[in-house]
């Protein structure tokens, strides 16, 4: 047992464990490794990551390099702890998820420390467990992504039903939309951001679904929705947030829709410097369909993205994107190679020239 989007979660097939196990008595211990090296044949001008592109220039770039180890004692106290050596334009390395749980009963799941926030399946969704390179633009801007805190987790009915309730560190956003939540490791406590509260309902009616986005086990058709709320009480702007979305998985093919809101509204006192002075909207719309063929081992999906980082204004940032993709899955998602294209254009203002081509292969244990 893991929480939802964890790196320690179960892998594709939905019910084994991680390919490689290492068992000390009571103790069960597993690798944590995932390492997403990628080149970019092609990337327009006005390409830059601090709006979600995936490069700069052409030339090639660690996606990710992230190591470390879960395990669970006794069977019912499962944890987890890695770092990624690859993070930010720096490159300095950062705590990625150190989390312990409690899951003695299926009707109550506790997991504390830091680890995904219960909101978005797109967030939730392991980073390499996802059909195209990249998690969606909405929800890399719009989710929390991973923050430290609690929360408790219950199924019943083989997930027929299932809640998610939980207290975190209050979020903080980066200065650009695109750039999304910053994921703070509080290693010096919560300084300046109160408390966030979360609650998601969600059901999978015809069976628990499988880790990754795509059908690789080519299943019979199974369905999972969900719904989300989050609200961020935090020093420089209070933020409320909502998301529902479906995935649906049935003979090797996927579809997913998912839409993100987000209000902020800043703080009239607020604890740090802060560049906004009035309440904004955000609204995302994500759909994706793809088709998986098992016996060569090759996936195709698509996927259409609209973006209004801010309802009360027209400019360049309202856009809409489709990307479109092919994996080549060597060793299911364990070790696959990948191929992307990114259109993104501009619903008002100047079209930019930030259109991409990006090549990946991922390792993922």
């Amino acid at each position: 047992p893991s929480p939802a989007g964890s790196d320690a979660a179960p892998t594709s097939d939905g019910a084994a464990g991680p390919p490689f196990q290492l068992s000390i008595g009571r103790l069960l211990l597993s690798p944590l490794v995932l390492v997403q090296a990628q080149a970019v044949p092609y990337v327009g001008d006005d390409a830059y990551l601090q709006a979600g592109d995936v490069a700069e220039g052409q030339g090639f770039r660690v996606r990710r390099a992230r190591v470390g180890f879960a395990g669970t004692l006794a069977g019912y106290v499962p944890f987890a702890v890695s770092g990624e050596l690859a993070a930010g334009t720096d490159g300095a390395p950062r705590l990625s998820e150190a989390w312990i749980g409690y899951a003695h009963f299926p009707f109550a799941h506790l997991y504390f420390g830091a680890h995904d926030v219960p909101f978005s399946r797109s967030a939730m969704t392991g980073a390499g467990e996802g059909a195209l390179l990249e998690r969606p633009f909405a929800a890399r801007a719009m989710a929390p992504l991973r923050q430290v805190g609690l929360h408790v987790e219950g199924h019943f009915r083989d997930r027929t039903f299932s809640y998610f309730a939980g207290v975190f560190n209050g979020f903080q956003r980066s200065d650009q939309f695109f750039a999304g939540y910053v994921e703070n490791a509080a290693l010096s406590g919560n300084r300046f951001d109160h408390v966030a509260y979360v609650a998601r309902l969600a059901t999978e009616p015809l069976g628990p679904l499988p880790r990754s986005l795509q059908d690789l086990a080519v299943s019979r058709p199974r369905l999972g929705a969900g719904a989300s709320y989050f609200f961020s009480d935090g020093g420089t702007r209070d933020i409320h947030g909502i998301g529902a979305d479906v995935l649906f998985q049935a003979a090797g093919a996927h579809a997913l829709a998912e839409l993100l809101w987000n209000q902020s509204d800043p703080e009239s006192a607020p604890t740090q410097p802060l560049g906004q002075l009035a309440p904004v909207t955000s609204l995302g719309l994500v759909g994706e369909v793809g088709y998986f063929v098992k016996r060569i081992k090759l996936g195709v999906t698509a996927r259409f993205e609209w973006l209004d980082p801010n309802l009360d204004l027209d400019d360049e940032t309202d856009s809409w994107a489709l990307t479109a993709g092919a994996s080549y899955h060597f060793i299911d998602n364990v070790l696959k190679a990948q191929a992307d294209f990114t259109h993104r254009q501009e619903i008002h203002g100047v079209a930019l020239d930030n259109d991409a081509v990006a090549l990946g292969l991922q390792l993922n244990l």
